[in-house]
């Protein structure tokens, strides 16, 4: 017969691996839904512009929040063009722009690396900034800070 101290020490091993288990799968859980929005909002955007444009093809999500919230896509049309549409869910506008109008992701990274810096290009994203399609690019320095800088998705000039 298993003395009482085993059992006692049986049982609380078993409910802490119990508790375990739901604290892995709640922390999952939160994960999960704490990117849920962005998940909606990305592929909304992409509906939007496969309905409502000449976008066929959708290739990048991108996310810009300076001050107006705005999502955007990059596509391919039926003939083989780039496209970018920029939606804004606030007011429920839609931009597109074609490629050949403004400047591309891959130039604005050329630009911004011919400046020489140490800092490591993070992320770049196309959103709305002051009633225009802007660049931003999010770099970290080697101190660990976040530098961000926009560029003007028409011409690539410097903004910010």
């Amino acid at each position: 017969m298993i003395k009482d101290d085993t059992r006692q020490t049986i049982k609380f091993c078993a409910w802490l691996i119990v508790f375990l288990v739901l604290a892995y799968v709640v922390a999952v859980l939160i994960f999960y839904k704490a990117g849920q929005p962005e998940a909606n909002n990305n592929h909304a955007t992409a509906q939007i512009a496969l309905k409502k444009t000449p976008i066929k093809e959708v290739h990048d999500y991108y996310h810009l929040d300076r001050g107006v919230n705005s999502y955007a896509v990059k596509g391919i049309g039926k003939k083989h063009q780039t496209y970018y549409f920029v939606y804004l869910p606030g007011s429920k506008k839609g931009y597109l722009l074609a490629a050949t109008e403004g400047v591309s992701e891959t130039k604005i990274k050329r630009a911004y690396q011919a400046k020489k810096t140490a800092n490591q290009i993070t992320q770049i994203n196309l959103g709305w900034y002051k009633n225009r399609a802007v660049w931003e690019v999010t770099a970290k320095s080697k101190t660990g800070s976040y530098r961000y800088q926009l560029y003007e998705f028409k011409n690539g000039s410097l903004i910010s």
